[in-house]
């Protein structure tokens, strides 16, 4: 009963979002070349038609009446979550993604309380070959976001659907290790993993032994990405540098002995590469010089385009610098006779 403007080619659930209208989904992304329209969660009624539509594929068009609401649309909706929740560990207290996990928020949204399916559960074994990322493909629920990103986004290619019917999952081809694919760790799956299926690998746990033992010193360094997200979720009136000094004291309150901004080692990035560029301009060095500073963009270079790597800075990152540095010129100001010496890199990149 309301109408709405639309553009040439938007679909009905663009101009919903658009309108504030939310219509649950899974596997659709903004940004993604064409939907995948795998979950099915976004259906809605058309006037007229006896099915239902996907509001990601559906076109908007001059007088399509559609329903987004109906108590049709919500039993369907609800029967696919319970279809997920069914076949979905019951693990929730205990997985990474609790209290950010899109599957849970829609049980939640559309009322599923109790469990009506039973039968076999998943059981593929977990993928912690990573140094990045680590994959558990039974919590995932096939919403092929992932692989919408690394493919036709990133241009990677690492992970896709593999295997038949119940046994479809996804991962690497012939079923190996994230660590042996082409994957380059830059995260963007996890970003876009709407369960607890894609996950940057945890090193807090290392950090708190290393800060309960007596016989180390940590020192931590950031990112300036970071305090500017913080400062960013907080409202205009938080600046970078107090969320920074506030982050460092509550680093140094949980036992950190020394903070250091990596902002310091990107300045010193900026001089070691304009010097090494002046230096290929003069010499006759391979042309155009790329930055190194991201690990995962270097990790593609060196996986899935190595005519590049001559045109790669030879530069370390701000991160790689900056440890090299603490490691050699901390210990001169500081005693650390028969201690170890730790240093805990908060950055906003999951290569890193």
């Amino acid at each position: 009963g309301k109408e709405y403007a639309f553009e040439q080619g938007e679909t009905v659930l663009q101009v919903a979002r658009r309108a504030g209208i939310n219509i649950p989904h899974l596997c659709s992304l903004d940004w993604a070349p064409s939907p995948s329209a795998s979950c099915r969660l976004c259906v809605v009624e058309v006037e007229g038609s006896p099915k239902l539509h996907t509001s990601c594929t559906l076109l908007a068009a001059d007088g399509l009446s559609v329903s987004t609401h109906t108590p049709r649309v919500l039993r369907a909706r609800r029967a696919i979550v319970e279809l997920l929740v069914a076949n979905h560990p019951q693990d929730c207290l205990g997985c990474e993604r609790a209290g950010d996990c899109e599957l849970a928020d829609l049980a939640h949204e559309l009322g599923v309380r109790t469990r009506r399916y039973a039968g076999m559960k998943k059981d593929h074994a977990l993928d912690i070959s990573s140094p990045a990322i680590w994959r558990d493909p039974n919590k995932c629920v096939l919403c092929g976001r992932c692989v919408t990103m690394c493919h036709h986004v990133q241009g990677v290619g690492a992970i896709d659907f593999i295997g038949r019917g119940f046994r479809t999952q996804v991962g690497p081809g012939f079923a190996a290790g994230l660590n042996v694919s082409g994957c380059v760790f830059c995260g963007q799956c996890v970003r876009v993993c709407p369960t607890g299926a894609l996950m940057e690998r945890s090193h807090v746990e290392q950090v708190v032994a290393a800060l309960g033992d007596p016989n180390t010193v940590v020192v931590a360094q950031i990112a300036p990405a970071v305090p500017a997200t913080l400062a960013k979720g907080r409202g205009k009136d938080q600046h970078v540098p107090d969320v920074l000094a506030r982050l460092s004291a509550a680093l140094k309150t949980i036992g950190v002995d020394a903070v250091f901004d990596t902002a310091f080692t990107a300045d010193l990035t900026i001089m070691e590469e304009a010097t090494e560029l002046v230096t290929r301009l003069q010499t006759g060095g391979a042309l155009p010089m790329f930055t190194s500073c991201s690990p995962a963009w270097t990790n593609y270079v060196e996986t899935h385009r190595p005519d590049l790597i001559p045109n790669l800075s030879t530069c370390k990152s701000p991160q790689q610098m900056a440890g090299a540095l603490i490691k050699e010129i901390y210990p001169r100001y500081k005693d650390l006779e028969g201690k170890r010496l730790v240093i805990v890199s908060l950055m906003p990149c999951t290569a890193k």
